[in-house]
């Protein structure tokens, strides 16, 4: 009997053990560490300016513009698809927006009709994508042009700049001077976002679309209603993103804003973890990289690195992580086949 329990407490320790490697093997965790790398690179060389007031506070609200994009694009990537056009949505909601307050219309009216325009432009997306069958990258890349084309007629070449101050508050303002509210933000929805994938059935379904499409019409999924839904929450989320846009622009936008964000989500979410193949990721690997690359672009930047160069080396550790992914990904497959 001794002997039986001595067995099963061994076998618990082990247990126990594996999964504590596990946690700390997962990308996520690594992740984590390179976050805390890059802080500490910065502490060391620029000990002066990290430790100023208000210094962590402005690398947070840095990368938060992008971030809503981020959240859309991982359910986006999750069906296996791509949308390249969310930063023109963005700032397709944000001229919805800047009309609605050039006309005299109270702020909120604004937001509404930004929301709603960026939502719009996502329909239009997952229509062309799910019902006519159009692939996502070639219809998102039309779309792309097609947004700001429509905001370069109606701008002409002007910029908006009739945005209230709230949009700058949003995306500047901190509470107590210490907690940016951009941050809390962006953790109140990367939380939605969590139980929106990995908790709710709805996120189960977009796993099951992701690996096999046909499986999961057959297993009672409504795959074309799945798709629309998603390219609707990321044109929706494109209008978030635009509020925060706005307020960093310090309250203008014109149609040449925003180019590149579309590629900055898409390679967050890659370094996140997130399978451009579809069916495999978290939404936590994709909020912790955000933050990774907002600490990076700024860190670089109180390093007097060149603009380019700065490109150059945001653009090689991409690159490494994703090969890292993969090689990850990899490895794990053979281990499956191996243990079959």
């Amino acid at each position: 009997m001794s002997e039986n329990k001595t067995i099963q407490a061994r076998d618990l320790t082990v247990s126990r053990g594996s999964r504590a490697a596990a946690i700390f093997k997962s990308w996520e965790m690594i992740l984590v560490y390179i976050l805390i790398v890059i802080n500490i690179v910065l502490m060391i060389s620029r000990p002066a300016l990290y430790f100023k007031a208000g210094t962590i506070q402005a690398i947070i609200q840095s990368g938060m513009d992008v971030s809503p994009l981020v959240l859309g694009m991982i359910l986006i990537l999750m069906l296996g698809d791509i949308d390249v056009s969310c930063a023109a949505t963005m700032i397709f909601a944000s001229m919805c927006t800047g009309l609605a307050c050039q006309s005299g219309a109270p702020w909120i009216v604004g937001v509404l009709l930004g929301l709603l325009g960026g939502t719009a432009c996502g329909l239009f997306n997952g229509f062309l994508v799910a019902y006519i069958g159009m692939p996502a990258v070639i219809v998102t890349i039309s779309t792309s042009m097609l947004y700001r084309g429509i905001v370069e007629i109606v701008l002409d070449v002007n910029s908006l700049k009739v945005f209230p101050s709230f949009y700058t508050n949003l995306a500047w303002d901190s509470i107590g001077g210490v907690v940016p509210i951009a941050l809390v933000i962006f953790l109140l929805m990367g939380l939605a976002f969590i139980y929106l994938l990995q908790m709710s059935r709805f996120g189960r379904s977009l796993y099951i679309i992701g690996n096999n499409p046909v499986c999961a019409q057959y297993s009672g999924i409504d795959v074309k209603k799945t798709k629309i839904k998603v390219f609707m929450l990321m044109g929706f989320m494109s209008g978030v993103a635009s509020i925060f846009f706005v307020g960093r622009m310090g309250g203008s936008v014109s149609s040449s804003m925003g180019t590149g964000y579309e590629m900055t989500a898409i390679a967050i979410c890659v370094l996140g973890g997130v399978s451009t193949n579809g069916g495999r990721g978290k939404a936590i690997g994709p909020i912790i990289a955000t933050l990774i690359m907002a600490n990076l672009t700024y860190t670089l930047g109180l390093m007097d690195v060149d603009a380019n160069i700065r490109k150059i080396v945001t653009g090689v550790v991409l690159i490494a992580a994703i090969l890292i992914s993969n090689v990850r990904e990899s490895a794990a497959k053979k281990s499956k086949k191996a243990a079959k």
